[in-house]
């Protein structure tokens, strides 16, 4: 019974009234336990209240209730209503003064009002719907927005203001509000067409220009991109440049969102846009019941991944992987499934700032693997990606729907110093083949490599996990906001990495079948005050809720 109190309630605090509720010793086990709605964690008591009114809804000024729809059928009573919803049987008299239209004893399905002030707050804090927007209604404005001015500059510049980039603050789902749209200015000259950006007071080349524009965020890929639009610029220190200072940046250089309005790359950036709005997970369960998530803790073994500031990335996303894998099974009704194992550790968290490098690290393909040289850290990677595709062909042998399943690989990043915060990888469909194999004798022995050595993917399902795997990075991002956690300023999720002037997709998205995938750099470990943040244990447990609140909310 204690399990019980902790996982459906939250806290053992509860345990005194689940025992008097299910009239039990401490000893005795239960098939069945009876837990009252007001102290249900919400996403059970969300469930709960479908099961047991499954016509009721929230509404603005209240809960409305079906009568006659619950378990008691018609023989419920305006007290039945006020302990079920108000938490006491006194306020009957209220909730029926509250309805004087129905009578005292209203028909099966008549709709019944319990005023926002009587409920309990469990159910008080369920959000009630928007209010509807229209002609008349309250809402969104229907007034039609006056059309930016179109600026030109001198004609002796070659290059005019564009339209699409005025500084309007743009906002998500959720209303995470994003970085206002930068103004550009266009032109030509004898090495190509260009973009120009005037810094603004605070701004430096490397960030405010060459990380938002260019996609370039390794120090390395950074410094040579300053270099680059320096010299094109006409910038001979680049610590030292005046507001205002027109920067210019080529265009083959730019990300296509940035682009002038009528260059194909843009209109084919913005077509795409389009078509992953459209795309949506349609399996429902707010306490994630049938889900399976499948958790890749980055690296391990030889491979310690990034490391700075004395922190090494393998043994820190690991902890967060293991409280991510904790909090799924007390909290909720998914299915965990693991990639990598410390076997003298499992799956417990570690509350310690300094964690031991984690040099016993396997990958749990059959036979374990672990990589005892850095030449076998590349065949590391990939069984992670084998490991996950045979988890996910097993469980659609189990008829477990496509929808249910996640696979999301945990990291910490090694970025330009600048920069901070978290940042979220899906699997781009222009980056990926739509067949790929790997063979050889370092992969022959394996039980998942045996089982299946390519794969293939048709063009359609690719563009649907990039759209299935963007709409939980977008829920990924609200949860980190509201949960105060810092992410990258620039375009947080991202469809590719570039890095030596290529792009791609890590191989754990690339190669992976799994609909929804999506890889998570919780930090810069380069950045001295994220690798700090890396550290505390109160850190990696805000991760890890928040990875768990937008998973809630993905399939709410």
């Amino acid at each position: 019974m204690k399990a019980v109190a902790k996982k459906y309630t939250g806290s053992t605090r509860n345990l005194r009234i689940l025992l008097s509720l299910n009239k039990t010793s401490r000893r005795r086990r239960l098939l069945e336990a009876r837990v009252p709605i007001g102290i249900l964690l919400p996403a059970y008591r969300n469930e709960a209240l479908k099961a047991l009114f499954p016509r009721d809804k929230r509404v603005a000024n209240g809960w409305e209730h079906a009568w006659g729809h619950s378990p008691m059928g018609n023989k419920e009573s305006w007290a039945d209503v006020a302990r079920w919803f108000t938490g006491k049987s006194k306020y009957g008299n209220n909730i029926a003064a509250a309805n004087p239209r129905v009578g005292r004893r209203p028909g099966r399905g008549t709709r019944v009002l319990i005023p926002s002030g009587l409920l309990i707050s469990n159910i008080r804090a369920i959000k009630p719907p928007p209010p509807p927007a229209g002609p008349g209604l309250p809402g969104k404005s229907t007034k039609k927005k006056p059309k930016p001015i179109v600026k030109k500059t001198p004609a002796n510049s070659g290059s005019t203001t564009s339209p699409q980039k005025t500084p309007t603050k743009e906002k998500t789902e959720g209303a995470i509000t994003r970085e206002p749209m930068p103004k550009l200015e266009y032109g030509k000259d004898s090495h190509g067409a260009y973009a120009i950006y005037r810094l603004k007071k605070g701004e430096a080349l490397y960030s405010a220009v060459v990380v938002r524009f260019t996609g370039n965020m390794h120090a390395d890929d950074v410094n040579s991109m300053a270099m680059k639009i320096a010299k094109r610029s006409g910038i001979k220190d680049v610590s030292d440049i005046a507001v205002g200072y027109p920067i210019k940046i080529s265009l083959d250089d730019m990300l296509p969102q940035y682009l002038p309005k009528d260059d194909k790359r843009y209109l084919a950036w913005v077509k795409k846009q389009e078509e992953m709005a459209g795309v949506t997970n349609t399996y429902k369960s707010a306490v994630l019941d049938g889900v399976v998530v499948i958790l890749d803790p980055g690296h391990g073994g030889v491979d310690r991944g990034a490391m700075s500031h004395g922190v090494w990335e393998d043994s820190y996303v690991y902890d967060i992987a293991c409280r991510i894998h904790e909090g799924l099974e007390k909290r909720t009704k998914a299915r965990v499934l693991m990639t990598r194992l410390v076997p003298r550790l499992g799956y417990r968290p570690v509350n310690k700032k300094r964690l031991t490098p984690n040099k016993g690290a396997v990958i749990l393909t059959h036979p374990w693997f672990n990589p005892s040289n850095h030449a076998e850290i590349r065949t590391a990677v990939n069984l992670r990606w084998f490991l996950a595709n045979q988890y996910y062909l097993h469980l659609m042998k189990q008829n477990i729907s496509p929808e249910r399943v996640v696979f999301t690989s945990i990291h910490a990043d090694s970025l330009h110093p600048s920069l901070r915060g978290t940042m979220f990888y899906v699997p781009g469909d222009s980056y990926r083949s739509s067949k790929w194999c790997v063979k050889g004798r370092s992969y022959s022995r394996f039980r998942e490599v045996k089982a299946k050595s390519c794969y293939r993917l048709s063009r359609k399902k690719l563009r649907r996990s990039e759209g299935l795997s963007m709409e939980l990075a977008r829920k990924l991002e609200k949860s980190f906001v509201s949960s105060k956690l810092a992410l990258h300023p620039y375009d947080p999720t991202r469809d590719h990495v570039v890095r030596r002037r290529h792009a791609w997709v890590p191989a754990v998205l690339r190669n992976n079948i799994v609909p929804c995938s999506v890889l998570i750099e919780v930090c810069n470990l380069n950045n001295r005050k994220d690798a700090k943040l890396m550290r505390d244990p109160a850190y990696r447990q805000a991760v890890a809720d928040a990875y768990i609140k937008a998973l809630i909310a993905y399939y709410s």
